[in-house]
């Protein structure tokens, strides 16, 4: 063996000798004449940083920090310019959608002893929203909670706070929650004259009601929502707007009407940079795609297929692991139907592992569902009913009600199929039962159907199969 692949550099034994130099003659230092050095670095840095990028903001707030270790400045600015810099360089990471180093240095900002309770508002709001996209669920509403609980004065704030703890209860399908605080959020948008949080508020309240409407009732709905948007000129908001109104479309098997919306939506969405809800829009348009009945069938799973693959791809890139099981959950069913079983399989158990990891029932229940019927395409029926039957467990306690009926129905129909009768009238009772307490008249009806074939000792039909079949 060549020795030479073990010789060091000139330069890089000088730079190694430097550093190592230049840190033990730093530590030897007293405490006051290394803080008069990060207060020297600190104003030479605030000179040539300025107007450049904010990536070197941080180094900032870190020489602002190290020139208050050990020593008193009375009336020094430093605490102030540290707290200035921490919030920036706190923005900055959320921007890049750098969320983990974001949520850290929100959570500095609302620890720091200078901060005002109107900064300790704000950051603890950000570093919920924060925890949320890494799918830290309890965190995420801790934050939250305690940013309302400080009783700031400035509705605004509060309004914003109130919001997304709002949309968090939506998301977690904790309804009632998610309907009080949006309301109190839009009166309280209303009394500051604040149209964009107004906007907001109603908009993410709507979300909350809509998800058992037609497409007529929605477009009702929606009507104040758009007409503050184009008030205001918000493209973000009709851009969202448009992709509710198109999953009502949808829900009511309007094919045409729900891609018309849902592409225009996207369309906005991308254009005003909202990667969020446009990840959701593309994963809305690949439950098109795989449901639709008109023209042919394997191209329209082709494309349902690319639009779930393009909704993970921007939820890689903001980070967000919450939802991030839909269009996992999508490409299962997607690739089960194409007969690609192996695929299916494994994007269940991806959907699974992130449902999981984020605590999200939802997804849990509707992996768990994928799982099971990728198991019996696959003659494994044994495995299919241990697994619906898991899924079912696991989501029991939740107010899942949707992936409950979906897990019961499948298990009838699986019993049905097997000619366990008793069983299978069973577990299609429960479905019914949960179903009937829903608003969701067609889930009701498609229950009935199920436990009146199985009652009748007949084959339930297709139809009768859940909606994430």
């Amino acid at each position: 063996m060549d020795d030479r692949s073990y010789d060091i550099s000139a330069e890089t034994e000088y730079l190694f000798r430097h550093a190592t130099v230049r840190d033990a003659a730093y530590q030897l230092l007293p405490m006051s004449q290394r803080s008069r050095l990060h207060v020297l670095a600190l104003e030479i840095l605030e000179e040539s940083t300025l107007g450049l990028s904010l990536d070197a903001i941080f180094e900032l707030a870190e020489h602002a920090r190290l020139a208050q270790v050990g020593v008193t400045f009375a009336g020094s600015d430093l605490p102030v310019r540290e707290l200035r810099y921490i919030r920036l360089s706190a923005a900055n990471a959320a921007a890049k959608f750098d969320n983990d180093v974001a949520c850290r240095l929100w959570e500095r900002v609302a620890e720091h002893p200078s901060a005002s309770d109107s900064d300790r508002v704000e950051a603890l709001t950000e570093a919920g929203v924060m925890h949320w996209m890494l799918g830290r669920k309890d965190k995420a509403m801790q934050r939250l909670t305690s940013a309302i609980d400080l009783g700031t004065t400035d509705q605004s704030s509060l309004a914003y706070c109130l919001i997304e703890r709002g949309t968090l209860y939506r998301d977690i399908r904790e309804m009632d929650s998610a309907i009080r605080d949006l309301s109190r959020a839009l009166e309280l948008a209303r009394q500051a004259k604040n149209k964009h949080l107004e906007l907001r508020a109603l908009g993410n309240l709507c979300t909350v009601q809509d998800s058992h409407m037609t497409k007529a009732g929605v477009q009702d709905l929606y009507s104040p929502v758009m007409k503050i948007a184009r008030e205001i000129g918000d493209e973000r908001a009709i851009g969202i707007t448009e992709g509710q109104i198109g999953q009502a479309f949808l829900r009511s098997q309007d094919y045409a009407g729900a891609e018309t919306h849902l592409r225009e939506s996207i369309e906005k969405l991308h254009a005003a940079g909202d990667l969020l809800n446009e990840a959701d829009m593309l994963s809305a348009l690949g439950d098109l795609f795989e449901k639709r009945t008109d023209g042919d069938n394997r191209l329209n799973l082709m494309r349902a297929v690319q639009c779930y693959r393009d909704s993970i791809a921007l939820k890689e890139q903001l980070g967000f692991l919450f939802h991030k099981a839909v269009p996992l959950c999508g490409l299962a069913s997607a690739h089960r139907l194409l007969g690609m079983l192996p695929e299916s399989e494994k994007y269940a158990r991806q959907a699974l592992q992130v449902s999981q990891e984020v605590g999200d029932p939802e997804g849990l229940g509707s992996a768990y569902f994928q799982l099971g019927a990728v198991q019996e395409a696959q003659g494994e029926l044994v495995s299919a009913e241990r697994t619906y039957s898991y899924g079912f467990l696991a989501v029991e306690e939740s107010p899942a009600e949707s992936v409950k009926i979906a897990l019961l129905s499948a298990l009838a129909r699986l019993m049905a199929s097997q000619g366990d009768w008793e069983n299978a009238q069973s577990h299609a009772h429960n479905a019914a039962e949960l179903a009937a307490k829903t608003k969701d008249t067609r889930t009701h009806a498609r229950t009935r159907r199920l436990l009146k074939s199985i009652e009748s000792r007949q084959s339930p039909a297709e139809d009768e199969q859940s909606d994430f079949a």
